[in-house]
């Protein structure tokens, strides 16, 4: 018989992530502490204990690209058991496998050609993946729910349950949808660019009411039909000769609320999926002020879903079954009530070219359960790199990006974390370590773009995948090359699973491998749920020293199967207590030593006011070139002939009057 502390023990790793035993229980189920400025935090994840808990993950991709659709990965679940389908070179991912599964969380192989993701995913040091979804695959016809498409959904859930990694099921789009084809018929000014979409919603649910797709100076978020198909997403607007089927409503919006539906039914008692991320980077269609639209648009469509799926009401009655999207009432209940899985919201598409959101940061939903998700491409997709404009003058930091993103949850009163960051292999040193270090400083979680990816040309050196590309081998390649051991260095980190008390600040540094913690905890009654805070260590600095001072004890360090290890503290929750992980132990005297000389203070929210003139200055441009993309639309659509030369005449017109 196991003695209680041993149990305990057990029961606790087995609950955050990792464990040292075959798993077969439940993960816990993760919720979220709202901001309290004046307890000294913003809003973060916790875990049942009253923890809070650091994701730190990747985005795994299923969603539907190509064209046509029989040269995408096959959705059929069982090709996937005990196999993996070949690779393509059409496919722009691998196909996602793991042919061990059922083995046990540590008997099968994690090596870079096994075709097991999720033990590579677990041997990387990741707890948390962000799946992502297409609407075209979860509803290929009007009303009509794919029931192999949500096998293969479970199926991916279930390899991750096994290594105790959590999934986030992320409705993704980018540009909407893959059946926007770039018009390449017509002559058109060299401004304008033939410019496609790329994934997200089925051919049928495409309403572009002739606005052709073309994209102001290439840039796809200037894509002409894609704006005016958001458009009619955000107006309901129903789609001719379809059938609402399964849907809650006839409108745009009631079919894709009806495929998150779909998916939240199948999972309502899962706790191995922590939520669903409403939508990837929406677009803001042909609205051009994006304070206005977030407010009356895009923040009211994800209240309608959030309402639909946990039954929450917002003190509003509900809305008439006919006109289900109305402002004053809430969207009915669909009869879910799932109120345990996290709701992850992202701001509009254009925050990846500000490294701020133009909105108005304030409580939308009574739901509490909500996760701000912003995407940070600092430098990547931000105006300079889009514009080619000198990177020195905007944006500021690496750190503003995260900055700026907590001070918009803490007006939103919700947890973050970051569902995508990532650059090129090239950028490496320039790019993804000073994103990575400025996720630590602020301590957030994220997932990085992407797990893995195909490259079957020259160039693959600088792909974004934490592999490289599967061999080219006729017209098919192996699932994946080796880890690409820079991305190894950079992103297996130590990091806090579960910490008890107030999480003050923790810093893994690239260049030395050390690691540093400070937790405050005055709180006993926190110690009657759990009295351990855990933190991670990768397999690649199983020989760090650990050293622990302050009002706490180093409990034990678990050596994990897979040489990982797990540090158990015991807090005293009589007042700060420090974690030092060094290579060893004059490394660990210098850490001790920098922690005397740094004062820790609470959540400090800095407003950049030497940096707003340029962020003014560059939402301006990117929305004067917004207007001028929705007028040359609206040109389009309304001439018949001659349109290339009224195009001209009226863009030229246009920058006439706005110099």
């Amino acid at each position: 018989m196991l003695k209680l502390p041993l149990l305990k023990l057990t029961i606790l790793i087995l609950s955050i992530g990792v464990c040292t035993i075959r798993c077969s229980s439940s993960m816990q189920w993760l919720h979220v502490v709202q901001p309290n400025l004046t307890a000294g935090h913003y809003g973060y994840i916790a875990d049942e204990y009253g923890r809070h808990v650091i994701l730190r993950g990747v985005d795994v991709e299923t969603e539907q690209r190509n064209i046509p659709a029989d040269q995408d990965r096959p959705i059929d679940p069982s090709l996937y058991d005990g196999r993996c389908p070949s690779n393509n070179n059409v496919y722009q991912e691998p196909p996602t496998c793991d042919i061990d599964y059922g083995k046990g969380m540590y008997n099968i192989n994690d090596e870079w050609y096994s075709h097991n993701d999720f033990a590579q995913i677990r041997r990387w040091g990741f707890n948390v993946i962000r799946l992502c979804l297409s609407w075209s695959a979860l509803e290929p016809t009007p009303g009509n729910y794919s029931k192999m498409y949500l096998e293969r959904v479970e199926q991916i859930v279930n390899w991750a349950s096994e290594q105790q990694v959590y999934v986030i099921l992320d409705m993704h789009e980018d540009l909407y949808s893959r059946y926007i084809f770039g018009d390449k018929e017509h002559e058109v000014p060299p401004y304008l660019t033939a410019s496609d979409g790329q994934d997200g919603a089925p051919q049928w649910a495409v309403m572009t009411e002739d606005w052709p797709a073309l994209a102001l100076f290439g840039i796809g978020n200037l894509n002409l039909a894609m704006m005016k198909a958001f458009d009619n997403f955000y107006n309901n607007a129903v789609p001719p000769n379809c059938t609402q089927g399964d849907a809650p409503g006839p409108g745009l919006q009631d079919h894709y609320i009806g495929a998150i539906a779909f998916l939240a039914k199948a999972f309502v008692n899962n706790s191995a999926v922590l939520g669903f991320e409403i939508m990837n980077e929406p677009e803001p269609g042909s609205h051009a002020d994006q304070y206005t639209f977030s407010s009356d648009y895009l923040y009211p469509f994800y209240k309608r879903v959030i309402q639909a799926i946990t039954g929450v009401r917002d003190g509003l009655p509900d809305c008439p079954k006919h006109a289900p999207t109305g402002s004053n009432c809430s969207y009915p209940s669909l009869g879910i009530h799932d109120q345990q899985h996290l709701f992850f919201f992202e701001p509009t598409a254009f925050r990846n070219l500000l490294d701020y959101s133009p909105q108005y940061s304030v409580p939308f939903t009574s739901y509490e359960n909500i996760v701000y998700a912003p995407h940070v491409y600092t430098h990547v997709f931000t105006i300079d790199s889009i514009l080619h404009i000198n990177e020195s003058n905007y944006p500021p930091s690496f750190d503003f990006a995260y900055e700026s993103a907590l001070n918009e949850s803490i007006g939103l009163q919700s947890a973050i974390l970051v569902t995508e960051f990532g650059c090129g292999t090239d950028a490496d040193e320039r790019l993804l370590i000073p994103t990575v270090e400025s996720q630590d400083k602020a301590m957030m979680s994220a997932t990085i773009w992407p797990w893995k990816n195909n490259c079957f040309q020259e160039g693959c050196e600088t792909s974004w995948s934490l592999y490289d590309s599967g061999t080219l081998n006729g017209t098919y390649a192996t699932q994946n090359g080796p880890e690409r051991p820079n991305r190894v260095r950079i992103l297996s980190r130590v990091h806090p699973r579960g910490v008890i008390g107030q999480l003050k600040q923790y810093f893994h540094n690239t260049t030395t491998s050390s690691f540093t913690m400070t937790a405050n905890c005055f709180n006993k009654t926190l110690l009657l749920s759990s009295n351990e805070t855990i933190v991670y260590i990768p397999r690649r600095l199983n020989s760090s020293v650990v050293n622990v001072t302050g009002e706490a004890k180093l409990l034990r360090i678990i050596q994990n199967p897979d040489e990982s290890r797990l540090v158990i503290i015991n807090p005293t929750c009589n007042g700060q207590y420090h974690l030092f992980v060094g290579n060893n132990t004059n490394q660990i005297l210098e850490l001790y030593q920098q922690t005397l000389k740094t004062k820790n203070s609470n959540v400090e929210l800095k407003n950049h006011q030497e940096t707003i003139e340029s962020m003014k200055k560059a939402y301006e441009l990117f929305q004067l070139l917004h207007i001028a993309a929705v007028k040359i639309g609206e040109t389009f659509a309304s001439t018949s002939s001659k349109f290339a030369n009224k195009v001209n005449m009226s863009i030229w017109n246009f920058t006439d009057s706005h110099p």
